[in-house]
C-alpha cells in the first residue's frame, strides 16, 4: 500500500507515529550524549586533580629529598636485634619512672622487615592516669628518636575507674638492612 492511497485520518496517524518515533529516537541519542559528556567531564576533573597533585609533588621534591637525606643520615642501623630490643625496652621503663606510669607484661617481639626500616618491636601494657599516660606517650616520641606506636589499646581499668590500661606495641624503627 502506498502513502497516497492512505486516508486523511491514515495519513495524520502515520504522521503523529513518524513524529514520535523521531522524538523518542532523538531522546535515546541526546540521553546517550549527555551521559558521555558528563563521564567525560568527570574524567577530565579527575585528570586535573590528579596533575595538580603531581605538579605539587614535583614542586615539593627537593623538601622531600632533604627530609629523606636527613632520614638516612640520622636513622641508626641495626646491629643486633635483642640488643636493640632490650634497649628499647629500657627507655620505655626510663621514660614510665619519669612519667608516673606503671610497665608491665612486658615482651620482646621479633624484628620485622617494614616497608623501607627494620621494625623492632616491644609489647607490653601500661597503667596509669589519663594526663601521667598522655606525657608518657608525648615524652616517647620524637622527630630524632625513630620510635613509633604500631598498635594500641586503651581501655578504663575496671578495678579503679580513675586508671586507664592500655596495651602497646612501640617499635624503633632502623635503616634497612
Amino acid at each position: 500500500m502506498k502513502f497516497s492511497e492512505l486516508s486523511t485520518s491514515e495519513k495524520r496517524l502515520v504522521g503523529v507515529v513518524a513524529t514520535l518515533a523521531a522524538l523518542l529516537l532523538n531522546l535515546l541519542v541526546v540521553k546517550f550524549f549527555l551521559n558521555t559528556r558528563s563521564q567525560l567531564a568527570l574524567q577530565a576533573a579527575q585528570k586535573t586533580t590528579m596533575c595538580d597533585s603531581l605538579r605539587m609533588l614535583v614542586a615539593d621534591a627537593p623538601v622531600w629529598e632533604e627530609r629523606a637525606n636527613w632520614v638516612q643520615k640520622f636513622q641508626p642501623k641495626l646491629e643486633n636485634d635483642a640488643a636493640a630490643g632490650n634497649a628499647l625496652l629500657n627507655v620505655l621503663k626510663e621514660n614510665a619512672s619519669r612519667n608516673g606510669v606503671t610497665l608491665a607484661k612486658q615482651q620482646l617481639v621479633p624484628a620485622k622487615n617494614e616497608t623501607g626500616a627494620v621494625a623492632v618491636p616491644v609489647q607490653c601494657e601500661l597503667k596509669a592516669n589519663w594526663k601521667n599516660l598522655c606525657g608518657f606517650l608525648k615524652d616517647l616520641q620524637g622527630p630524632d628518636r625513630f620510635i613509633v606506636i604500631q598498635q594500641s589499646r586503651l581501655r578504663v581499668d575496671p578495678a579503679d575507674a580513675t586508671q586507664m590500661l592500655c596495651d602497646i606495641t612501640v617499635a624503633k624503627w632502623f635503616a634497612a638492612r
